[in-house]
């Protein structure tokens, strides 16, 4: 999750499975988190592990150090940042992941919403245990897929067995409901696909109708418009982290064509993609 090199970072380009699929996983020495600007949302589950240096987490309940051992887990959508504050840099290990599997254990209560950061020691056995996922080559297939999505469930299930602190203090007695919390993980999964959003308003036990008008009026936007911003903000992490073509980027996140992502990643972001890419937003 973090720009600054020297960064070894392993992208999965396979298939996905049925449970889900690991996007990427990394590990930088002498980063700075993500950089410093408005608080970013992911398309996916991540999670970040510091094991040197300090910095700090925030959202709009937290705002907590890191350091040596912390991790950090960020739902898909949720807005936060994370990085160095001043002139220092930090290590870090880093899985991006998504799937319905992952959506499940947050519905479960496996995963806190409430609490993104955790510490886990003795940090050189989280750090290898994390790093594991980008040393590791699954087979570029959906059982391939499947069965390091099964290793990330078993990641997630040590997490919540041997945490060993508290968690940061919310400054806020309570988050959104439920029903958000799920809305926005469901318009968020599997952006490449097309998604019925009655089917989505009834997951969440609302009329369609209902559930648009209080999605609007918690959220500031319809969810159609939510989810195609979900793609632009895919699309940005995509320019911004890798060499793929604007055609490539386009096909894997469901837009129309290369034109169709340019359109709206302008509307979004009022730069082209070329700009963005270059590093000029």
């Amino acid at each position: 999750m973090s720009t600054s090199p020297p960064a070894l970072v392993a992208y999965r380009n396979g298939p996905s499975g049925r449970l889900g699929r690991v996007h990427s996983a990394g590990r930088v020495q002498g980063g700075r988190g993500v950089p410093t600007g408005p608080p970013r949302r992911f398309h996916s589950h991540a999670l970040m592990y510091v094991w040197g240096g300090h910095g700090r987490y925030r959202d709009a309940r937290h705002d907590v150090p890191l350091g040596p051992g912390d991790l950090v887990h960020v739902l898909p959508g949720h807005a936060h940042w994370y990085g160095v504050t001043g002139a220092g840099t930090w290590n870090e290990v880093h899985l991006v992941f998504s799937g319905p599997a992952f959506d499940l254990v947050v519905r479960q209560g496996l995963v806190d919403p409430a609490r993104p950061v955790r510490r886990l020691t003795p940090v050189d056995h989280w750090r290898e245990r994390l790093d594991r996922f980008r040393t590791a080559r699954p087979p570029r297939s959906p059982a391939g897929a499947d069965d390091e999505a099964c290793e990330v469930l078993r990641l997630l299930v040590e997490i919540a067995a041997r945490d060993t602190g508290p968690g940061p203090t919310d400054r806020a007695p309570a988050g959104p409901p439920q029903w958000l919390v799920e809305s926005r993980v469901r318009l968020g999964h599997d952006l490449a696909d097309p998604l019925d959003l009655r089917a989505v308003a009834q997951s969440v036990g609302m009329s369609y109708e209902t559930w648009r008008k209080r999605f609007q009026a918690a959220t500031g936007e319809p969810p159609a418009r939510y989810r195609q911003r979900r793609r632009v903000e895919a699309a940005g992490e995509l320019l911004r982290r890798t060499s793929l073509t604007n055609r490539d980027i386009a096909a894997s996140l469901g837009f129309t064509d290369e034109h169709h992502l340019a359109k709206q990643f302008r509307r979004v972001t009022g730069l082209g993609t070329g700009e963005f890419r270059r590093g000029l937003g």
